[in-house]
């Protein structure tokens, strides 16, 4: 597994991060008890060596708890993605993004993680006002004059509150990149360019769209959050785009989720892109999608917006 360095920052990352969003916090419906075990030994063994956590994923941090008991002793070889400023709080989701809050949730994490620094800090989603005050800035100053994270970063959710993360120097950005939603970072290149930003990409195969394997009747259960994601009519039309792009796959290209993963790999100012990987064997084509490059032939990158733009993307 090949590594990439994160922006103007000395942390380097595995091209393929496993996110454990998905399994961690049952977004997907009900999981097998120890599965997130098995996956996270299993990236381990394939090489991916970078982990994406979160204190609100699993009842009482479990995907930091079960990333710490897994990695054991191999800390040193691992990087920890974690996150700050959200919270579960009987059975609902609280914000605070003050400094002492922010830091204490760090504090939390590293308690959990059973180490003294974190790899790559995500404030999670700071609305545009929580930009406008001192508060994440300061928290992230502190944290990194104490050596407790590396590097810090924020998740976005659109183009606005990217600009204002990297107007406040963060040295990451969290977003949604994938063959069907590019345009936000593709705006963003310049600006991430410039500032030197590392890019984690999330959602590369869009919630499993980009694994080409559903038929426009797809149907998920009551407690799959991709129930209340799509329509049934705009699913029909996703899959019908998704379909568009099976002249990606070919060569060394073995399956649409390859061709997926590839193209995110292919965008330079990416650093490393989370797959959020729910079983061993899904781990194990991640991993095998990562070898190249090049990631995409050149003919086949020149080609693909012509074809997403006849889809309707």
């Amino acid at each position: 597994m090949k590594e990439r360095t994160l922006g103007k920052t000395d942390v380097r990352l595995s091209e393929v991060a496993l996110g454990t969003w998905g399994l961690a916090s049952g977004a997907y419906g009900p999981l097998l008890s120890g599965r997130l075990a098995q996956v996270i030994g299993e990236a381990l063994e394939r090489g991916i060596s970078t982990f994406d956590v979160s204190p609100t994923w699993g009842i009482g941090g479990e995907s930091e708890q079960c990333l710490a008991r897994v990695v054991a002793d191999r800390r040193d070889d691992v990087q920890y993605i974690t996150r700050a400023g959200v919270h579960v709080r009987d059975g609902g989701i609280e914000r605070d993004y003050g400094e002492e809050s922010l830091v204490a949730d760090c504090e939390a994490s590293l308690e959990r993680l059973k180490t003294d620094r974190i790899d790559v800090w995500l404030v999670h989603d700071p609305p545009e006002e929580e930009w406008a005050r001192p508060d994440i800035r300061r928290a992230a100053d502190r944290l990194l004059e104490a050596g407790k994270i590396r590097a810090w970063g924020a998740t976005v959710g659109d183009v606005e509150r990217a600009r204002m993360a990297i107007s406040a120097e963060a040295q990451a950005l969290c977003l949604v990149y994938n063959m069907l939603a590019s345009d936000e970072l593709h705006d963003l290149s310049g600006d991430i360019s410039v500032a030197g930003c590392g890019v984690l990409a999330r959602s590369p195969l869009a919630y499993g769209l980009l694994a080409g394997r559903w038929s426009e009747n797809r149907s998920f259960s009551e407690l799959d959050h991709r129930r209340d994601r799509w329509s049934p009519q705009a699913l029909r039309t996703r899959v019908r785009q998704a379909n568009r792009l099976r002249f990606l796959v070919h060569d060394r290209v073995h399956s649409l989720t390859a061709a997926a993963i590839r193209f995110v790999l292919a965008n330079g100012v990416v650093t490393s892109t989370l797959v959020g990987a729910r079983s061993t064997a899904q781990v194990t084509q991640a991993a095998e999608c990562a070898d190249g490059p090049p990631y995409l032939p050149d003919e086949d990158l020149v080609k693909l917006p012509q074809v997403l733009a006849a889809a309707g993307v």
